[in-house]
């Protein structure tokens, strides 16, 4: 009896529910029904009786019909609901690239835009960049010394007119030229100031007379902007030797203590060894210090392969002072002052 009762269990439990739909027999096609309608007639019928039931014949469902219109009507809901999905996503979509090109479009109007200056905007941009960077130029002068104790003797040379070798010494370079009139000057002048003109005649200015040299050591825009363009060239004799040096004037309104910071990135320049007019060696391993010289704070750096070599530099009232020797510094700052 269990056994039996248990492979009933196990059958129901495998059946599906088509399956056990599938074994109910179908209704009768024929069923008797009763209305108030039908009631009456019936009455009247049978003069008075009971109502009689009447017969109907109707279309009958099997269940297996009524599972498979149950299974049509979930396809239809999920097809439904696949068909919203689907259409929910396509406006997503539409909308997404609608918003989309619009940004676009924007983007390629600002970017046109931006490539495409109005000429008033493009020029006035030009004129900040060249006001920014083109070095002032510097007028014509005659050269006055900046001494008001004077050298001990002046000297004047002109460089080659370039127009070809005409004597030795168009094959000689800037500094032996310097040389070969500082060794034609007198033998008792320490201290000489020299005046350097140009192949027109004119009176070469601080930028110059540092690129001749190869000594760029300041900016040329920077010289042009905060220092007067006729500087005092001057040499000091140190046996056969001279070192020459140099005296910058500042422009009216600017002063050191607003410059001293800038002068002193010079420091960090490789054309210090072009001031020297011959071979000094190399530069001190303890590079700048600090040194009080003719009573004026100097940075000096010195050089290693010939003696009283050093490179200093320094303020002395509106005067930036730069030498290649301490002597020849304080012979400098001495002759600034009456």
């Amino acid at each position: 009896m269990i056994e039996e009762l248990g492979n009933n269990n196990s059958q129901n439990k495998e059946s599906t529910p088509s399956d056990s739909f599938a074994n109910i027999p179908a209704p009768a096609a024929e069923i008797k029904i009763r209305t108030m309608q039908s009631d009456l007639a019936s009455i009247a019928a049978t003069g008075g009786g009971m109502p009689r039931f009447d017969k109907v014949v109707v279309e009958g469902l099997s269940i297996s019909q009524v599972g498979g219109a149950s299974s049509r009507q979930k396809k239809s809901n999920s097809a439904l609901v696949i068909g919203t999905v689907l259409i929910v996503f396509l406006l997503l979509a539409a909308l997404g690239w609608f918003g989309y090109s619009i940004f676009m479009k924007g983007s390629s109007s600002a970017s046109s835009n931006a490539g495409q200056p109005s000429s008033q905007s493009a020029t006035s941009s030009v004129q900040a960049y060249l006001q920014q960077t083109v070095v002032p130029t510097a007028s014509p002068f005659i050269h006055s010394s900046l001494f008001k104790t004077p050298a001990d003797q002046t000297i004047t040379f002109s460089l080659s007119d370039g127009s070809g070798v005409q004597t030795a010494s168009d094959l000689q370079t800037y500094n032996q030229k310097v040389l070969g009139k500082l060794a034609a000057a007198s033998n008792k002048a320490k201290f000489i100031e020299i005046d350097v003109k140009g192949s027109d005649n004119k009176d070469l200015g601080i930028a110059d007379l540092l690129s001749n040299s190869n000594a760029g050591i300041i900016d040329p825009s920077f010289l042009a902007t905060h220092f007067k363009n006729d500087a005092t060239f001057f040499a000091y004799r140190v046996g056969t030797d001279f070192r020459p040096g140099y005296v910058i004037a500042l422009l009216p309104g600017e002063n050191q203590f607003s410059l001293k910071s800038s002068i002193r990135t010079l420091e960090s320049s490789s054309k210090i060894g072009g001031l020297f007019l011959e071979e000094v060696g190399a530069q001190s391993v303890s590079g700048f210090t600090d040194a009080v010289i003719a009573g004026v704070p100097a940075r000096v750096l010195n050089f290693t392969g010939a003696s009283s070599a050093s490179f200093v530099y320094g303020w002395f009232q509106s005067y930036l002072v730069i030498s290649t020797s301490q002597d020849g510094f304080a012979q400098a700052i001495a002759r600034l002052q009456r």
